[in-house]
């Protein structure tokens, strides 16, 4: 069964060892990302790096003295790719699959990826009302939705 629906991927990326996050941002940005616009960017919707600055457990987590204790995060940057769809994605394979192209991504990720960590995350999106857009649910559906709360 074909999903003519928007594919969201979750990239999770680390700078190879020995390299500056500075560096591993410089040459993202510089050089993978304009190979991604110039060989998938007509399949793309959505194109996102996020790059942590600081890290904390969540506030539930806190000690018992109230506390938040930073967090030591692992990955340098997570990507989001909207991807049009399951035709889109599967072109996005085969462009990615092809042997000149997929040997320059390959070529480019050694010179700043720890490729070993890499993790490739497919996800279904949920718009909780949080936000606006074609996803997202109506005033009567989150009213239909909403528990009753006793007082």
């Amino acid at each position: 069964m074909r999903r003519d629906v928007m594919i969201k991927v979750i990239w999770l990326l680390k700078r190879k060892p020995g390299m500056s996050k500075e560096a591993f941002r410089e040459h993202y940005e510089s050089s993978h990302v304009m190979l991604a616009h110039q060989y998938v960017g007509h399949l793309l919707e959505g194109y996102h790096r996020n790059y942590p600055v600081e890290g904390w457990l969540a506030p539930s987590s806190k000690r018992e003295d109230g506390v938040v204790e930073p967090f030591e995060y692992e990955y340098d940057c997570i990507t989001e790719m909207r991807i049009k769809d399951e035709a889109a994605a599967d072109e996005m394979l085969q462009i990615f699959n092809d042997p000149v192209i997929g040997k320059i991504f390959v070529d480019d990720e050694h010179r700043f990826l720890d490729r070993k960590k890499v993790v490739m995350l497919t996800c279904d999106e949920v718009n909780n009302g949080t936000g606006t857009g074609p996803l997202a649910p109506s005033k009567e559906e989150l009213a239909a939705r909403a528990p009753v709360l006793a007082h």
